[in-house]
């Protein structure tokens, strides 16, 4: 692969046609690319907090959150309408 590059290289530089093949199919290059992204994405969905966060409606009344939480929001009011 290497031998490949430095050979384009140096076509290129005399002023051959050799630069316009790059040495790798262009469909190797697009199977790579994608999935290097779904990688990627995989990795960032696995930071998102969607397993840990309640169903709908579990904490509709605050009376019903946790201590920490209710706490927590009792604290941002109390800022809030200082």
């Amino acid at each position: 692969m290497l031998q490949n590059t430095v050979i384009t290289v140096l076509a290129a530089a005399e002023g051959g046609h050799a630069a316009a093949e790059p040495g790798v199919p262009a469909w190797v290059w697009g199977v790579s690319v994608f999935v290097v992204l779904i990688g990627l994405m995989v990795v960032t969905l696995s930071y998102a907090n969607r397993g840990l966060s309640p169903e709908a409606g579990q904490h509709e009344d605050p009376a019903d959150l946790p201590a920490d939480e209710r706490a927590m929001l009792d604290e941002y009011a109390a800022k809030r309408h200082a």
